[in-house]
């Protein structure tokens, strides 16, 4: 919005320069497509600077009526194997999860490129580990595409989770983004 991304914007100044916008408009918020967790999981710096941005985007959720955060599950190092990062994935997971629960906020976790979470194997990890109605998918084919992952598999595998769909879709050979069904 006016050149930021959501997480740039502080509560107090959505409630001044947003909301009365977005109002007059009669334009709602399904969800809000925040960065959050899109930052390097050894960051202790940039994990502390995001849990400070998701409490704001959560306060802008109850503000606005928006039930969802779209999130992601870090950026793993070049060349490490990503099933190494596990424990420090779900752990930080976590301290997001206790701060959506904390407003009543549902985080969408989105499967990307080169975040734990890439493939469906790892999204069902994040689910099973970190049971609760605060984080749930949002299910991305093109993604999967892009990640060699079956998407029909992908789909049964994590349908019990899913709560948000991108309607977007990917070129198995090249992985380019395409209209939705031309992929």
């Amino acid at each position: 919005a006016d050149g930021k991304g959501i997480a740039e914007y502080t509560a107090e100044e959505f409630a001044e320069k947003l909301l009365p916008r977005l109002d007059e408009a009669q334009v709602k918020i399904s969800s809000m497509g925040s960065p959050i967790g899109k930052i390097q999981i050894d960051s202790e710096e940039d994990f502390e600077k995001q849990k400070a941005q998701l409490e704001e985007i959560c306060k802008m959720c109850n503000m606005s009526g928006c039930r969802y955060i779209r999130m992601f599950s870090f950026y793993i190092p070049k060349d490490k194997n990503p099933d190494d990062y596990k424990d420090e994935v779900i752990a930080k997971l976590k301290e997001f999860v206790k701060i959506a629960e904390k407003y009543n906020v549902v985080l969408l976790h989105e499967n990307e490129k080169d975040i734990y979470g890439d493939i469906a194997r790892r999204c069902k990890v994040i689910f099973d580990e970190i049971p609760s109605p605060y984080l749930k998918a949002a299910f991305d084919f093109a993604n999967f595409v892009q990640c060699g992952q079956n998407t029909l598999e992908a789909y049964d595998m994590l349908r019990p989770y899913i709560s948000y769909i991108h309607i977007k879709d990917a070129l198995w050979e090249s992985g380019d983004v395409v209209p939705a069904g031309e992929g």
